[in-house]
């Protein structure tokens, strides 16, 4: 996923001054970490719309921009605190003494007394440690009923449960207790969990929409064909031949409260749970993508894409969609320097070790009707 809060500042914030002021909604169809649907949300007056194939994703984006006012942090945490100590001491979970192969072995076997659907059961002394994992599933059951602070609330778990991840990353798989990854493992579940979710509360409550929008799961392609004349579309869509969702599983789950019974060194839920997108198959990528101007151009919207300008492991480039696109909008280029993750995919040079996360050039591709 690439870096799209750090290309508000090199770039895409300049474009988004220039656009979003000429139309009269903002749609974020691949919303991921929400960052460019909170940064439109906040700063101009537009109903912003953001959709995403993962509950996690619309949760994120859900927490700022379904709101027009401020929410106090403090009482917010207090009383989440206070509804979810009680849950949290019922688990009685083994305190970290020292990190080691044994420790967590003893962790993985304390997790499995407790209901396979339970979060502990599936991530404690694997992502988290017993302690962490036991204030995710209190917090979690513990959320408010109401909104906003349900999402408010839900947003700051899922960005503290992410923060926490013992994974290189993403939460395709965890470190495991080996010589080399322990001091990893150690690392993360030293985190003080509670003290992650009040600084994201403490992030996102005192923000919030000029005018209140809207956050949904939904296919991009399906929801291109329902949008209207003066909409402005920002395309962010997946460039990896995985799919997204064996990297957020974790986060996924968490965002419902449970999960299904989990297998596999990474803990994965059933495959059949997991959200599939076109635009991670290599097959079917490019057709994806083609079929989305398509619909954008028939709707009347502009948009703006972004995507890195090389050949992506889903076989898809920035300069393949400037090329079709061109065909059906007028069409404007600016290429600036990002910074993006692999998400599992091959090295660019098809040799060598695969790095984690690679500095390069990234596209902004802006659409205009004809």
């Amino acid at each position: 996923m690439g870096s799209k809060r750090a290309m508000l500042g090199n770039g895409l914030g300049h474009v988004l001054d220039d656009m979003v002021g000429r139309h009269k909604r903002f749609v974020d169809l691949f919303t991921g970490s929400a960052s460019v649907a909170w940064h439109v949300a906040q700063r101009y007056p537009i109903a912003t719309f953001a959709f995403d194939l993962q509950r996690y994703s619309a949760a994120l984006a859900g927490a700022v921009i379904q709101r027009n006012s401020p929410v106090n942090p403090v009482r917010l945490w207090s009383d989440w605190l206070r509804r979810a100590t009680p849950k949290f001491e019922e688990f009685s979970a083994p305190e970290i003494k020292a990190v080691n192969a044994a420790f967590v072995m003893k962790a993985r076997k304390w997790a499995c007394q407790f209901d396979q659907t339970s979060l502990v059961h599936a991530y404690a002394g694997h992502y988290y440690s017993p302690v962490q994992a036991c204030w995710i599933q209190a917090l979690r059951d513990s959320i408010p009923q109401k909104s906003p602070n349900r999402e408010i609330c839900l947003a700051a778990l899922v960005m503290a449960a992410s923060k926490c991840a013992a994974s290189p990353g993403h939460t395709a798989q965890p470190f495991q207790p080996t010589d080399t990854a322990i001091k990893y493992l150690e690392i993360s579940w030293q985190r003080n969990f509670c003290a992650d979710v009040q600084a994201a509360l403490s992030q996102i409550a005192p923000v919030h929409a000029q005018i209140i929008g809207k956050s949904k799961v939904g296919d991009a392609n399906v929801v291109a064909s329902q949008l209207q004349p003066g909409d402005l579309v920002f395309i962010d869509p997946p460039y990896s031949a995985v799919q997204y969702s064996r990297f957020y599983h974790v986060l996924e789950a968490i965002t419902i409260g449970s999960t299904s019974p989990v297998f596999g060194v990474g803990r994965y839920p059933p495959l059949h749970e997991r959200p599939s997108s076109r635009y991670s198959q290599k097959t079917t990528a490019r057709l994806a993508i083609q079929e989305l101007l398509v619909a954008l151009a028939a709707r009347g919207v502009s948009a703006i894409i972004t995507f890195p300008d090389h050949e992506c492991s889903n076989g898809v480039d920035a300069y393949m969609i400037k090329n079709y696109a061109s065909e059906i909008f007028e069409a404007k280029t600016k290429i600036v320097s990002s910074v993006f993750s692999t998400l599992g995919g091959p090295s660019l040079s098809g040799q060598g070790p695969r790095l984690a996360r690679l500095n390069a050039d990234e596209m902004i591709l802006c659409l205009e009707p004809r």
